[in-house]
């Protein structure tokens, strides 16, 4: 596992107020339970144990209230995690990861989806990721009954809250379809104290 140090500090900008939490807010959407359903798999190299959390907020047309919707944090065993979503879920969909090693970062390592001067279909490593200025935490998703996507989680050494501590990088290796907004990140690294909100 290669570790890098990321020297600049992680102050995310630019999210809605309302947390991470385990547990969704009161005006959490309700699942469709007749609406068509994705079984997303990531496959994650060297990270056994990392949990791994889906969210989705948007935005109602008067674009005055935020709906979010959060799966329950799964873990990675035998290199991959599994969630069965409404598939429409997926449409601006983000994927946060806490891995064992993390230290005290204040805020949730967040999965690259897309890095800037990528297009789709990209293959991006990690000696590239890490050189990085902006990225994208939405996913523009699939209509598909299953996918796979691959992950790359690494150990890398951030800016926490006192001090420097062992961090994350997260992003998938092949550039996906994306959403806006474009957030800045400090060395690959994408993180969200609260959550995105795509469009």
């Amino acid at each position: 596992m290669t570790h890098h140090t990321i020297s600049s500090s992680l102050a995310v900008a630019g999210l809605l107020a309302g947390s991470l939490a385990a547990t969704p807010p009161a005006h959490a959407l309700v699942e469709d339970r007749s609406a068509g359903r994705t079984t997303l798999t990531f496959t994650v190299d060297d990270c056994e144990g990392c949990e791994v959390q889906l969210v989705n907020a948007r935005r109602t047309l008067d674009a005055d209230v935020v709906h979010v919707w959060q799966s329950r944090p799964k873990q990675v065993r035998d290199g991959k995690v599994t969630f069965r979503v409404v598939a429409r879920r997926t449409w601006g969909m983000s994927a946060t990861v806490r891995a064992p090693w993390e230290g005290h970062t204040g805020y949730a390592t967040t999965v690259a989806w897309r890095y800037n001067g990528e297009g789709v279909g990209d293959t991006v490593t990690l000696e590239e990721a890490v050189t990085k200025k902006k990225a994208s935490a939405c996913w523009e998703g699939v209509r598909s009954r299953a996918v796979t996507v691959p992950l790359v989680v690494e150990k890398v050494r951030v800016r926490g809250v006192k001090g420097k501590v062992a961090g994350s990088i997260a992003f998938v290796p092949t550039t996906q379809s994306w959403l806006a907004p474009m957030r800045e990140v400090w060395g690959g690294v994408l993180g969200s104290q609260d959550v995105n909100v795509c469009r």
